[in-house]
């Protein structure tokens, strides 16, 4: 079995429209817990995954329908000083940005969306290991617990997994 890392658990909690939205983000073995009370607060937790992101790294984000994955790229995007406001790329399946700086080694943003997958083969025009070999490269998945497979084979994931709970 090819190790990988494993992620830590880092709780997000958000109260809107009568939701608690808990992001698990899972890297290595610290905790961290982040209340958010605003679309705003999404920018801390971006500012706590920015600094662990690098070229070739997979950001996989799992929920429900309306959990906040769009949000965080959203977020993240607008961060890494990406202009345009990324949409799920639902029918597309991949969108590319490329960033007017490179952060952290990173100059491009690939958002990459899951949903419609449901056999992983339909992944491989997209060609993502390609993506992650040419040095410049951060992938964000939505719907990344379609892609189960491909990331267990993957070895610089971090994951979050976010669910949704009434009030």
């Amino acid at each position: 079995m090819k190790t990988r890392q494993q992620v830590t658990v880092d709780r997000l909690q958000w109260a809107v429209d009568g939701c608690l939205r808990i992001v698990a983000v899972t890297r290595r073995s610290a905790e961290r817990i982040f209340t958010l009370q605003s679309l705003k607060d999404w920018d801390r937790v971006v500012a706590y995954l920015l600094p662990r992101l690098h070229p070739g790294m997979i950001l996989a984000l799992s929920g429900a329908l309306g959990a906040g994955k769009t949000t965080c790229v959203q977020h993240l995007a607008k961060t890494l000083g990406i202009r345009k406001t990324p949409q799920s790329p639902t029918f597309a399946l991949l969108r590319a940005y490329r960033l007017p700086q490179p952060v952290n080694g990173i100059s491009r943003l690939v958002h990459v969306d899951a949903y419609r997958i449901d056999d992983e083969r339909d992944l491989l025009p997209l060609d993502l290991d390609a993506e992650l070999a040419d040095g410049k490269t951060l992938i964000v998945i939505e719907w990344a617990e379609n892609m189960q497979k491909w990331l267990a084979s993957q070895t610089d994931v971090i994951r979050c997994d976010i669910s949704l709970t009434s009030l």
